[in-house]
């Protein structure tokens, strides 16, 4: 995992777009692209939250970092410990409450931030 974090970590995003944002059950994926490295998808496995809150006229993203703190993943385990209790059973079959947690944060040059928390990573370049 950490090869991953390391790679979006220390690219740099200048120049890309946020295309596509998709949510399911398992999993936000994330499709941003530029002109001349092409189009990638960031894939957000087994998800506790996201926000992306104040979006008004841009996509152009100035920085993607994965922390493995961040304050999304500690409002998102306390929201999922008020609903299912202290010891909630696993989620979807394959969420802890104590896993280790990821925070991807992409922030576009306004100033916005969307924020992911999961469970794992994945890059696939297309």
């Amino acid at each position: 995992m950490n090869s991953i974090v390391d790679k979006i970590n220390n690219s740099s995003w200048a120049d890309w777009s946020l295309d596509k944002f998709e949510i399911d059950y398992e999993r936000v994926l994330i499709t941003v692209s530029e002109d001349i490295e092409g189009n990638l998808t960031i894939c957000c496995k087994d998800y506790i939250g996201f926000s992306f809150i104040g979006h008004w006229d841009e996509s152009v993203i100035e920085e993607i970092n994965v922390e493995t703190y961040g304050s999304l993943i500690d409002e998102s385990l306390q929201v999922v410990k008020s609903l299912y209790g202290e010891s909630p059973l696993p989620g979807g079959g394959v969420k802890k409450i104590d896993d280790s947690w990821y925070q991807v944060n992409i922030k576009l040059i306004d100033g916005n931030i969307i924020k992911i928390a999961c469970k794992s990573l994945e890059v696939v370049e297309h």
